[in-house]
C-alpha cells in the first residue's frame, strides 16, 4: 500500500484494508503521523477507507469510458447553427498575426510580402511557414487608444510594425468586427466540441453508474 500527500492532505492507498507500514519513500510528514499513531483512529481509518472507495469507482467509471465519446463535424455544424446568439461579441474585436522578435530588416521584409501579396498568397503562406506568428484576438476596450486607433481604423489586409523589448513587430490585421456581429464558426469550433464532448461524457458517466448500480445493486 502508498501513501501519497497532496497539498497536505494525506491521500491513502490501501490493500486489503490494511495499511503498510513500509517507510522506504515516504513523504516525511507521513512518516511523523505514523510515529505519532495518528493512523491508528478508529473515524480516521473509516474516512480513509470511504475515500479510497469514491477513488476507486470514479477511476473505474473512468476506464470504462475510454474511447466511447467522440464529437462528429456534423454535431458541431449543428450545435453552431441552432445557438448562434450565444456567439455574438460583446464588443469590438480585430483578429491579428503578430510576427514577433524580428529584427529591423525581417520586419520590413516581412510587411512587404504581407501589403504586397495578400495573406492567401504563396509568398505570405511562406513568411507565415517561416515565421510562425501567433494568431490573437484584440479586444477594442482592452488596447490603449493609440493603439485602437491603429488597428481599428485600418483596413483588413494592412499591416504595420512597431518596436518593442523583444524587438521588432509586425501586426497585420486579418479582420475587424463590430460588437453584435456572431463569430465565424471556425473561430469557436474548438469551444464547440469541448461543450459537446462535456455534455457526452457526463452522459456517458451517469449511463454507466445508473448500469452499474442494477446489476451490483445499490449502497
Amino acid at each position: 500500500m502508498r501513501f501519497l500527500i497532496i497539498n497536505t492532505t494525506l491521500l491513502f492507498v490501501c490493500s486489503c484494508g490494511l495499511l503498510d507500514t513500509n517507510k522506504q519513500g515516504s513523504n516525511p510528514v507521513f512518516i511523523a503521523a505514523e510515529e505519532a499513531q495518528f493512523l491508528k483512529d478508529g473515524g480516521l481509518r473509516s474516512k480513509i477507507n470511504a475515500f479510497n472507495t469514491k477513488i476507486v469507482a470514479a477511476k473505474y467509471v473512468e476506464s470504462l469510458m475510454v474511447g466511447r465519446v467522440s464529437v462528429t463535424v456534423a454535431e458541431i455544424d449543428g450545435y453552431y447553427n441552432k445557438n448562434m446568439g450565444q456567439f455574438k461579441r460583446r464588443g469590438d474585436e480585430a483578429m491579428v498575426l503578430l510576427f514577433e522578435g524580428q529584427d529591423k530588416n525581417s520586419a520590413i521584409k516581412i510587411k512587404n510580402v504581407l501589403d504586397r501579396n495578400g495573406l492567401d498568397s504563396e509568398k505570405s503562406s511562406g513568411v507565415i511557414k517561416k515565421h510562425k506568428p501567433r494568431r490573437v484576438f484584440l479586444k477594442k476596450t482592452q488596447l490603449s487608444e493609440n493603439m485602437s486607433d491603429r488597428i481599428f481604423n485600418s483596413n483588413p489586409g494592412s499591416s504595420f510594425i512597431l518596436e518593442k523589448d523583444i524587438g521588432f513587430v509586425v501586426f497585420y490585421i486579418v479582420g475587424v468586427f463590430k460588437k453584435g456581429t456572431v463569430k465565424d464558426l471556425v473561430y469557436v469550433n474548438d469551444e464547440i466540441q469541448s461543450k459537446i464532448l462535456a455534455i457526452k461524457k457526463y452522459q456517458l458517466k451517469e449511463k454507466i453508474i445508473d448500469s452499474l448500480s442494477v446489476e451490483y445493486g445499490k449502497n
